[in-house]
C-alpha cells in the first residue's frame, strides 16, 4: 500500500475524538434549552424562557420571580410577534431583563452602551449584548398598557438589532419601536397631528434628518416623524419589502442604498416625496392602521362575543392581510375559525332579522322557517352567543300565528254546521285573541267578522223557531177554540 494512500493514525485518533465529542456534547439548542442564566455576585435571576430572564439586585423591593411572574405572558407575546414580524428565525443569543431599584446604578449602567433613546423611554435596549435595563420605581408607576409597551420597544430595538446586523439607522429603528406597541389612540392621533403640522408649516424633516445617528432637536416631532415613515413603508409597500430592505442593510454601504436596492427600481428619494404626498391622507384617519395589530385577535373575539358579526370580520381583516405575509400556522388557524363563525353568526342573524321582518308582516310560515334555519345556524355557535330569549319569542309568536291561522280556517269551514256552533265559535274566538296579541289586525278582524256572522245567523234561526213556535201555539190555540166542547154530529 502506498504512503499516500494509507490513513495516518493522528488523524484515525481525530476522527474517533470528534465522534465521541459529538455524542456528548448536546446541540447548540438543547444546550440553551436546559442551560441557567450565569451566576453574578449581588444578583438573582429567573427565567421566563429559553429565550428571556430576568435579572435584579439580591433582597430588592421586587425580585427577579416578582417581576417574570407579572410580566412573562407580555414578554414572551411580544418577542414571538417581532420575530414573525421582522422574520427573524432564530434569537442570536438569550436576552436579559435588568432590573435596577437605584437611578444612580440604572444610569451608570445605561451609560455605557451609549444609546440615545426618546424621551420617556425608561426601558433602555442595549441591542448587541441583547440586554434591557429599567428602574422598577419609574416603571412601577407606569399603567399597564404604557408598561408593556415599554418592553416592546425596547424589546424591538433587539429584534431589528439582529434582522439588520445592527445597521438599522434610529429613525427607523424608532419609528419601528412605536409601531409595535399596542395601540394607543391618543397618542397616535397626537403623533398624526404634529406631522401634519409639520408638512403645513414646512417644518417636516427629511428621512436624511430622521435617520442622523444623534437626536433631533424636538424629541416629540422626531418621534411622530419616524412612526409615520415607518408605518407608510409597511402599509404601502407591504412586509416583504421591508424584509428586503432590512436584508440588503447588512451588506450596504448606506440605508438609502439598501432602499433603492430593495424597492428597485423606485427609488429612496422616490419613496420619501410619495411619503410626504401621503401625508394628509395618513393624518385624516389613516394613521388608526397598524398591520401589527393583526396579531391581537382578542377584539374579533369580543366582537363575536358580542354578536356583532360584521364587525368581528371587519376585525379579523388585518390579520388576515397580516397572515398573507407572516408564516403563523396556529394563529392563521385561529383566524380562519374566528372567520367561520363571523360568517355562521351573520347568517344565523340574517335570519333572524328575516324572521322579524316577516312576523311584522304577519307570513308566520316564512318566520317560523326563518327562526328554525337561524336557531340550527346559532346551534354551531358558543352558546354564550345565542339569542335564546329572542329565538324562544319569535318561534312562539310563529307558533301562536300559524295555529290561529288553523282555528281560524275550521272555523270557517265549520261555520255552516250548526250541530258544532259552540266548538266552532269558541275556535274562532282563539283566533281572535291570539291575532290580537300579535297585532294582526286585519286576521283579528275576520275572526270577529266570523264570530258576529255564526252569532247573528244563530239568533236567526233562535227567532224564526221562535216564530213557528208562536204560530204553532196560536193555531193550536185556535183549533182548539173552534172545536167547541162535544163533537160535531151530521145526523
Amino acid at each position: 500500500m502506498s504512503p499516500s494512500s494509507r490513513v495516518s493514525p493522528i488523524l484515525v485518533r481525530l476522527a474517533v475524538l470528534s465522534l465521541l465529542l459529538g455524542m456528548l456534547v448536546p446541540s447548540a439548542t438543547v444546550v440553551r434549552a436546559t442551560q441557567q442564566p450565569a451566576n453574578r455576585e449581588g444578583w438573582e435571576s429567573a427565567r421566563i424562557s429559553d429565550d428571556l430572564s430576568v435579572w435584579s439586585r439580591t433582597g430588592a423591593a421586587v425580585t427577579a420571580d416578582d417581576f417574570a411572574a407579572a410580566y412573562e405572558t407580555e414578554l414572551t407575546t411580544a418577542l414571538e410577534e417581532l420575530l414573525l414580524f421582522l422574520r427573524v428565525d432564530a434569537i442570536a443569543q438569550p436576552i436579559e431583563i435588568e432590573i435596577y431599584d437605584e437611578t444612580d446604578a440604572y444610569q451608570a449602567a445605561v451609560a455605557t452602551t451609549g444609546r440615545i433613546e426618546l424621551d420617556d423611554q425608561i426601558a433602555i435596549a442595549d441591542p448587541r449584548n441583547a440586554v434591557i435595563r429599567l428602574p422598577i420605581d419609574a416603571f412601577g408607576s407606569l399603567t399597564p398598557l404604557d408598561a408593556e409597551n415599554q418592553l416592546r420597544h425596547a424589546l424591538s430595538h433587539v429584534v431589528a438589532g439582529w434582522a439588520t446586523d445592527f445597521q438599522i439607522p434610529r429613525g427607523f429603528d424608532e419609528g419601528l419601536a412605536q409601531y409595535v406597541r399596542r395601540p394607543n389612540l391618543p397618542v397616535q392621533a397626537r403623533m398624526a397631528a404634529l406631522v401634519q403640522s409639520a408638512l403645513q408649516n414646512g417644518t417636516l424633516a427629511s428621512w436624511a434628518v430622521l435617520n442622523s445617528a444623534g437626536p433631533n432637536d424636538d424629541d416629540a416631532t422626531e418621534r411622530a416623524q419616524s412612526y409615520a415613515m415607518v408605518a407608510y413603508l409597511i402599509q404601502h409597500r407591504g412586509l416583504p419589502d421591508l424584509w428586503a430592505f432590512f436584508d440588503e442593510m447588512k451588506t450596504a454601504a448606506t440605508w438609502r442604498d439598501a432602499l433603492d436596492t430593495a424597492l428597485a427600481p423606485e427609488t429612496s428619494q422616490q419613496i420619501e416625496r410619495q411619503w410626504k404626498e401621503n401625508i394628509p391622507t395618513w393624518a385624516a384617519g389613516e394613521w388608526r392602521w397598524n398591520l401589527m395589530t393583526g396579531f391581537d385577535l382578542e377584539p374579533a373575539r369580543t366582537q363575536l362575543a358580542r354578536g356583532n358579526y360584521a364587525g368581528a370580520a371587519s376585525a379579523l381583516e388585518i390579520s388576515e392581510q397580516l397572515l398573507r405575509d407572516v408564516d403563523d400556522p396556529e394563529r392563521a388557524a385561529d383566524v380562519a375559525a374566528l372567520k367561520d363563525q363571523a360568517r355562521i353568526g351573520d347568517l344565523a342573524e340574517n335570519k333572524m332579522v328575516e324572521a322579524q321582518q316577516a312576523l311584522e308582516t304577519f307570513a308566520y310560515d316564512r318566520a317560523a322557517a326563518a327562526v328554525a334555519q337561524a336557531n340550527e345556524q346559532y346551534a354551531q355557535l358558543p352558546p354564550e352567543v345565542r339569542p335564546s330569549d329572542l329565538i324562544d319569542t319569535y318561534t312562539s309568536m310563529a307558533a301562536t300565528g300559524l295555529a290561529a291561522l288553523d282555528h281560524l280556517e275550521i272555523a270557517r269551514e265549520q261555520s255552516g254546521n250548526w250541530a258544532d256552533y259552540a266548538d266552532t265559535r269558541a275556535l274562532a274566538l282563539a283566533a281572535g285573541r291570539d291575532f290580537a296579541a300579535l297585532g294582526d289586525t286585519e286576521r283579528r278582524d275576520d275572526a270577529d267578522h266570523l264570530v258576529r256572522s255564526m252569532d247573528q245567523e244563530q239568533l236567526r234561526i233562535v227567532l224564526l223557531l221562535a216564530a213557528l213556535a208562536v204560530l204553532a201555539i196560536g193555531w193550536l190555540a185556535l183549533r182548539a177554540k173552534t172545536r167547541g166542547p162535544r163533537p160535531l154530529r151530521w145526523d
